[in-house]
């Protein structure tokens, strides 16, 4: 199960964010986590191989996995900008692809919890996740049940 971060795991913002456990403070990034993402690590580590692909720049991702309970997980490969195949959108703007492909032929099973679907290739291969933006949420702890059913 490969675990993409931003708005996916965690939120940064430039401001924080009332009510929302703070789990780091970078220059002007305050950092969040998922709530229950203890829980949906625990759970599936145990099960499944783990992988992190980011379309952020790898120093920003290592600071983002010590600073929060990622750092307890083993992960097989933490991919970052760098892996990611670079594509001009229609409008000129810079996105950042991650292409599955090489890794569907080596694993039973692939998939990506992301919350843009669009920057996934092969699409079919991603759980689309509601962005998070700090505070109450409860997606990860009803995924903790039924991740792989019906996707």
């Amino acid at each position: 199960m490969v675990l993409d971060l931003d708005e996916t795991l965690i939120h940064t913002s430039y401001s924080p964010i009332l009510g929302a456990e703070l789990k780091a403070k970078r220059g002007y990034f305050y950092l969040y986590e998922r709530p229950y993402l203890k829980e949906f690590l625990d759970h599936y580590s145990a099960e499944y191989d783990l992988a992190i692909w980011s379309a952020s720049k790898a120093d920003y991702v290592r600071w983002i996995i010590r600073s929060t309970v990622l750092s307890n997980c083993v992960f097989v490969f933490i991919n970052t900008r760098k892996n990611c195949k670079r594509a001009v959108a229609k409008d000129g703007r810079v996105e950042y692809l991650k292409n599955l492909s090489p890794y569907i032929a080596q694993y039973e099973k692939v998939l990506i919890l992301d919350d843009t679907p669009k920057m996934v290739i092969p699409i079919q291969n991603c759980i689309k996740a509601p962005e998070y933006r700090g505070g109450v949420d409860e997606f990860l702890l009803i995924r903790l049940n039924n991740i792989f059913e019906n996707e």
